[in-house]
């Protein structure tokens, strides 16, 4: 996802400036252990979230539209 994109373009310039150094086995260990709490996080494309938040917004309007129309047939009951 974008986070690990991010994640690995970070990890690539890094590795670029200590590759030849003994900070290597440093950073293979920090990119191991990053990579692998990513990977527990339950996270989402900004195009998911947009969708599912257009989602909620119509689904709102509709749930308001049917409370009108409830109240509605309420009174005249």
């Amino acid at each position: 996802m974008i986070a690990k994109e991010i994640f690995e373009d970070i990890a690539a310039k890094v590795s670029g400036v200590i590759s030849d150094s003994p900070l290597k086995d440093v950073e293979k260990n920090a990119k191991t252990a990053v990579t692998a709490a990513l990977s527990h996080l339950d996270l989402v494309t900004r195009e998911e979230f947009e969708t599912q938040q257009q989602i909620i917004e119509h689904l709102l309007t509709e749930v308001a539209s049917l409370r009108s129309e409830v109240e509605r047939l309420t009174q005249q009951a």
